[in-house]
Order: C-alpha cells, then sequence, then structure tokens
C-alpha cells in the first residue's frame, strides 16, 4: 500500500477533492451529521431508507428508537427499545432508555428489571446506576406508603416519607 502511494505522488497524481456538495459519508455519518444538525425528520428518512437493506443494524435501530423519543413519539420509542431489548438484551443503553420510557411510564418494577440488566452488561454505566437509585427511591416510597397504609404510624416513618418527598423531586421522570 505504501508502495502505491509513494508511486502516486512520484508520479504526479493528484486526488480529486470532494466538495460539500458531492460529498456523503457513510449511512451512519450521514445520520449522525443530521442529528447534530438537529435535523430529526431527515436523519429518520436516512435511518429508515438504511434499514430497508440491513433492518437488524442494532445501532441505527437503536439512534431510531432515540430520535423517535426526542420527536415525543413515545409509544413508537418504547416500541422499538423493547424490539432491540428482546433482540440484544446484552446493549446496555438500550437497556437503560428503555428503563427510563418504563419508569416515566410509572412501571416501576420493570423500570428496575431494565436498569438491572443493563448494569449487568456494563456495570461501569453510571447513568444506569442513578437511574436505578431513583427507580429504588421510588420503590422505598411505595414501600413506605404501604407500611403507612397497614398502620404503620410512627414519627421515624413519617420522617423518613418525608425525606424522601424532597428527595424524589430531583428525580427528572416522577413515575
Amino acid at each position: 500500500m505504501l508502495c502505491v502511494i509513494t508511486l502516486s505522488m512520484c508520479m504526479g497524481l493528484q486526488a480529486q477533492t470532494a466538495t460539500e456538495h458531492d460529498h456523503r459519508g457513510t449511512p451512519h455519518d450521514e445520520v449522525q451529521k443530521k442529528m447534530l444538525q438537529r435535523d430529526w425528520a431527515g436523519a429518520i428518512q436516512e435511518i429508515d431508507a438504511y434499514l430497508t437493506e440491513r433492518p437488524r443494524d442494532p445501532q441505527m435501530r437503536f439512534w431510531r428508537a432515540r430520535l423517535l423519543e426526542t420527536m415525543q413519539r413515545t409509544n413508537e420509542a418504547m416500541a422499538s427499545y423493547q424490539q432491540l431489548a428482546q433482540e440484544f438484551p446484552e446493549l446496555a443503553e438500550v437497556q437503560n432508555n428503555l428503563g427510563v420510557l418504563l419508569a416515566a411510564n410509572g412501571d416501576i418494577d420493570e423500570a428496575k428489571r431494565a436498569f438491572e440488566m443493563a448494569l449487568r452488561d456494563n456495570p461501569s454505566l453510571a447513568i444506569a446506576h442513578e437511574n436505578l437509585g431513583d427507580v429504588l427511591m421510588h420503590l422505598a416510597r411505595r414501600s413506605y406508603a404501604t407500611a403507612e397504609k397497614h398502620g404503620g404510624k410512627s414519627s421515624q416513618l413519617s420522617g423518613k416519607i418525608l425525606a424522601l418527598e424532597s428527595v424524589l423531586q430531583l428525580t427528572l421522570a416522577k413515575p
């Protein structure tokens, strides 16, 4: 390969210069470019065109689900994440994003499972740790409310509920 490059340079050959008009990167590059430009619809079109030929590409499918979420097409995003999670359970980012939508939908137990799956596959995924912590706080709140409902009236229980309520205000998705 080095010889070819050297030979080309010695022969005075020049590469054709690509302009912005005639240059297209890989389909993945084009999608990323559109996402950076916040051209959600254009990115979805690029993805859909690509997926007609390569329907199992997990990266493109993940981006599609993420874009649907960004476009507030939550039901479609949820279905996409669920299908991806079923086909590629080892993808921690998919599990994490699915967990976020599940928690936002109020399905705390399923969200917890999704975050745990994400962490099983990528124990250093910080956002999944944070999200799991948020879900665990919601589960604690639910448990404290159940204790209160069944006659738990101690000042300690009331104090825990009050303290937890203020912390829960900091969570992004309140299920």
